[in-house]
């Protein structure tokens, strides 16, 4: 293979791999669903860790994973939905499809729920570079705020408590035939994929409308 050729084939590489990080954070059309006793359950649930408004006209449930790509380049735009739209309630539905370590990963963020930390949690998580080591978990929660003595404590005292919270979580995102993380439920609207701030706050503006 001569320098042109090679020159060509790193070009089309680097062309396929922008192809491909375009379409897998480019979300589908939304799907707008009937308001069946599912979806009416998803949105309404109170026993997930949730943020913003008590009272909201529009609700956001996103499914995630910690190890999901896509997911942590884009769960900032949840952050800024909250701090933008104070009419807006967002539930986290931690849905660990990727191994044991994001098991383990979700399973510390809900145990931090027990004190009122998961949101700092679920965002250090998030914002945690390179593979996710369950020996580090300890050092993220603690850099996030979290009492780390009590954490594992919670996590064996609450330990069924939080199996059963993610069996629940699988079981919906089943129900409501999801492919994998990143997907959210924008009222009765269901989008597969990633949503960045602009793209969600749309979302929330047409659930808006109905």
């Amino acid at each position: 293979m001569n320098r042109r050729q090679a020159l060509g084939l790193g070009a089309a590489v680097a062309a396929g791999g922008v192809a491909t990080w375009f379409l897998q954070t480019r979300p589908p059309p939304a799907q707008r669903l009937e308001m069946t006793p599912v979806v009416r359950a998803v949105l309404g649930d109170r026993g997930s860790p949730h943020a913003g408004a008590d009272a909201p006209d529009v609700t956001v449930v996103v499914f995630t994973d910690y190890q999901c790509g896509i997911c942590k380049m884009t769960d900032p735009a949840l952050t800024a939905l909250l701090a933008d739209d104070p009419n807006v309630r967002v539930i986290y539905k931690d849905w660990p499809i990727r191994g044991p370590a994001s098991d383990a990963a979700a399973r510390h963020a809900l145990a931090a729920d027990r004190q009122g930390r998961y949101l700092a949690v679920h965002q250090a998580f998030m914002a945690a570079h390179g593979p996710l080591d369950p020996i580090r978990f300890d050092e993220i929660a603690g850099g996030a705020g979290v009492d780390v003595v009590r954490l594992r404590a919670d996590l064996d005292l609450h330990g069924a408590a939080i199996d059963a919270q993610l069996r629940g979580h699988a079981l919906q995102a089943f129900s409501l035939g999801l492919a994998g993380t990143p997907a959210y439920l924008v009222g009765r609207y269901l989008i597969q994929g990633g949503l960045d701030e602009r793209a969600l706050a749309a979302a929330v503006r047409r659930a808006r409308r109905g």
